[in-house]
């Protein structure tokens, strides 16, 4: 088995990197905090300094990070991975960021020989503690190939969808799509509740008929509708609403320079501002079902 490095072990990371110890792989990790790597370590991996020690010690390093910014430290620079790592060596990035970004590293990393897939990754931490995630991959085919296997350690839905960046296109094109339901399914909810209508009832309906989607059967708006809503702990995380938003601005960005209109986009984007500006970031992303409550004197 490869030996296999790890940098990033927060919400996501942690429970895929685990998940990478128990099937076995020999695995070295990083993380700018001590906990979960003492968790790690426990569980058989072993502990490095820096991005670069991680290199060193590895065949393939993933990184699962929250920014692109994050992802061009680790991977650049005299500390960096691509300084650690050898010519055949291989970067698979599950960071959501740039694919601008992506290609920039990718290029960096394909001048020392070193291969690089990015491949996001859909689903909360509970999927990522289970090893069922849904993973886009963009980079070779070859590469994509003789990496599967480790990915499919992490993912039971995993999909080559192109060249270098294609993974993290793919990846905010299913954001938008959700960030977008998800106003509509707060803004059905609302109309309903507003008018006398009970949210069990409005979800027994939907979810049986043309208003039903992923949104409505996992962030209902109102406590104590469906079990596992965010709703009902006050809108506990899941999601973000910072990460949520700096999706939201990837994909905003990448719309403006290929003017692209995104009107529905921009305006969920504004709502997650809102959430923001009130200190609400950390909270799950749906916490906006509560600004849009608001603005209807709910």
């Amino acid at each position: 088995m490869e030996k296999l490095g790890f940098i990033g072990l927060g919400h996501m990371g942690k429970g895929m990197a685990l998940n990478l110890v128990k099937t076995g792989y020999p695995l070295t990790v990083h993380d700018i905090r001590p906990e979960p790597i003492q968790e790690l370590v426990k569980a058989g991996a072993r502990a490095a300094g820096s991005p670069r020690e991680v290199a060193e010690n590895s065949e393939v390093v993933i990184t699962m990070v929250t920014s692109s910014p994050h992802v061009e430290k680790i991977m650049l620079g005299p500390d960096g991975v691509i300084a650690g790592l050898k010519k055949g060596n291989t970067i698979i990035d599950m960071s959501t960021i740039d694919p601008i970004v992506t290609r920039k590293v990718a290029a960096a990393a394909a001048e020392k020989g070193i291969d690089m897939l990015d491949a996001p990754v859909s689903g909360a931490p509970p999927k990522a503690a289970d090893g069922t995630l849904s993973i886009m991959v963009g980079g070779k085919k070859e590469v994509f190939a003789r990496c599967q296997p480790i990915l499919e350690v992490m993912g039971e839905k995993i999909i080559h969808a192109g060249d270098t960046g294609m993974g993290e296109v793919v990846k905010l094109a299913n954001n938008l799509a959700a960030a977008i339901n998800g106003v509509g399914v707060f803004e059905a909810f609302l109309f309903g509740v507003k008018l006398g209508a009970d949210p069990k009832v409005l979800y027994e309906v939907m979810s049986a008929s043309s208003g039903g989607s992923w949104i409505l059967h996992t962030r209902v708006p109102y406590p104590n509708v469906i079990p596992q809503s965010p709703a009902n702990e006050d809108f506990a995380p899941g999601f973000t609403a910072d990460l949520m938003a700096k999706d939201l601005g990837l994909i905003l960005s990448a719309a403006e320079a290929t003017k692209i209109p995104l009107l529905t986009g921009s305006l969920v984007r504004q709502l997650l501002e809102i959430a923001r500006a009130r200190g609400l970031g950390g909270k799950d992303w749906s916490i906006i079902a509560r600004i849009i409550q608001e603005m209807a004197g709910e």
